[in-house]
Formats: structure tokens, C-alpha cells, sequence
């Protein structure tokens, strides 16, 4: 498992040195963010010159892999869907092949089926894209979203029936949000391709570094590696100052995957 930092929670910084300052960090991957701490799009992210520009970085600061976050509701906005299909062509470009996706918040006063049907059809559009272009669409599911346990996803692979469509597993969102989430990880152990970790509170969705919270990551992480799923795991942490507490928890991470591969 390679453990990476966002660049999107070094927003201040240019992308370049968000790279470089990651890295310092103890981070080996890095996912690239279209956006900035609030889901605004940066320009800087679809200038022709970024691709050269980001793919230097890494073969300067050793990165070893890499993956596109381009979560925001792309079912009422056009610039938002559209930022997220741009984002599809410049994964191409920086060779990865896997762009995380998440969908809008559930909207309590429109019927159900007509926010899932706008879903479906933006996903079918989005899915296409990533078809021509080899991408992987990794999605994600939140507390409060249309899209919000393993079920309703898979629900939405089916009707949308692309080879596109994988999975984002966000631990500590099936810990919110399954009644067995280490079962949930088996259950979609063949489409998982990426990772957010952290740790958090029982009921609470508030993103936590891992030595806080009510989750017991040793088994999270063991059932990712027993899975097979050796990817990109991003530290999902908003509430903090990112780097401040990047090393430790880095090192937790690291930690905890030796005395896992140590014990298999």
C-alpha cells in the first residue's frame, strides 16, 4: 500500500511545491487535486503546461504513484461536470489511471429517484469519457450523499454499466456508514482501486489522524492487504493543519503496515 498525501490541503502552495513539501513529509504518492479546500476548481490544474509541469515533479521528488481527486457534484453544475471530464483527459496525460470521484448531497425536498436518475445519467456521460480515455472512475460514497453505502453504488455500477466504474473505499466512511464494514471491503474487493484513510468517531463524520478516533485501523488496513489491494491510500484529513500533522501520522500509517506484513 502506497500512503499519499492530497495536494488539495496544500492549496497555498503551487502544485510543484506541494510535491516537494509532501514528500519531505514521508508521503510516497501523491493524490493531485483539481481543486482547492473548498471544491473550487484551480486553473492551474488544466493549463496546457501542466502535465509537463507535474510529471517533473515527481521524477524529482521520487514519487512512486500517483492519482487524480476530482470530487464535487457533477450532476447540476455544467463547470463542475465539466472540470470533471477535463480532469479524465489530463489523468491520461500524467499517466495515471484513476481519477476519484464522489456525487451530490442528497436533497430532502426532491423525490429520491429524480436526484438518482440525474446521477445515473451524469455517471453514464462521465463513464464514456473514462472509456475512450482508459481511466478508471473511482468512486466514492459519503454520509449524505445520493450515494451513500455499497449497495445504492453498486445499485448505480449496475444501471450505468460501465467497465469504467471502481471504488474509492473511504475507510472511515464505511465505518459511518455499513453495518459490517470490513465485510463491505470484501464485498467490493474486486473494483477497490483506491483509498482515503483515516480514523474517526463513532457517528461522527469528522476526518481524524489516525492515532484519535474509534477505528481500528490494524484491521481495516489487514483486510485491504488480504484482499490483495496494494494501491494508492490517501490521508484524508480537512480539520488540520495538514503538514503539521502529516509526518506522524505518516509514520503511523508505515507502522502499522510492517507489524501487518510482520504478523502475515
Amino acid at each position: 500500500m502506497i500512503i499519499a498525501g492530497r495536494t488539495q490541503l496544500l492549496d497555498s502552495a503551487s502544485y510543484p511545491d506541494a510535491v516537494r513539501r509532501l514528500t519531505a513529509l514521508g508521503y510516497d504518492g501523491i493524490e493531485v487535486g483539481i481543486y482547492d479546500r473548498t471544491f473550487t476548481p484551480r486553473e492551474a490544474f488544466f493549463r496546457d503546461d501542466f502535465p509537463e509541469m507535474i510529471l517533473r515533479a515527481f521524477e524529482e521528488n521520487n514519487v512512486a504513484a500517483w492519482s487524480v481527486g476530482a470530487h464535487m457534484d457533477y450532476t447540476q453544475d455544467t463547470e463542475h461536470f465539466e472540470a470533471v471530464e477535463k480532469a479524465i483527459s489530463v489523468a491520461k496525460k500524467i499517466s495515471t489511471k484513476i481519477v476519484i470521484i464522489s456525487g451530490p448531497f442528497k436533497n430532502a425536498e426532491e423525490p429520491f429517484e429524480k436526484q438518482w436518475q440525474r446521477q445515473i445519467e451524469a455517471l453514464k456521460r462521465l463513464s464514456c469519457r473514462a472509456e475512450r480515455e482508459g481511466i478508471c472512475l473511482a468512486v466514492e460514497y459519503e454520509p449524505g450523499f445520493v450515494i451513500d453505502n455499497h449497495e445504492l453504488l453498486l445499485r448505480a455500477f449496475s444501471e450505468v454499466g460501465s467497465s469504467s466504474l471502481r471504488v474509492n473505499a473511504d475507510i472511515g466512511h464505511f465505518f459511518l456508514l455499513e453495518k459490517d464494514p470490513i465485510g463491505t471491503i470484501e464485498t467490493l474487493k474486486d473494483l477497490i482501486v483506491h483509498a482515503h484513510i483515516e480514523n474517526m468517531k463513532t457517528g461522527v463524520h469528522n476526518h481524524l489522524v489516525p492515532y484519535e478516533g474509534d477505528m481500528d485501523l490494524r484491521v481495516y488496513f489487514r483486510k485491504l492487504r488480504e484482499i490483495g489491494f496494494d494501491g494508492i491510500a490517501s490521508f484524508d484529513a480537512y480539520q488540520y493543519d495538514y503538514e503539521a500533522v502529516s509526518e506522524k501520522s505518516v509514520r503511523y500509517f508505515k507502522n502499522l503496515l510492517k507489524e501487518i506484513e510482520k504478523d502475515a
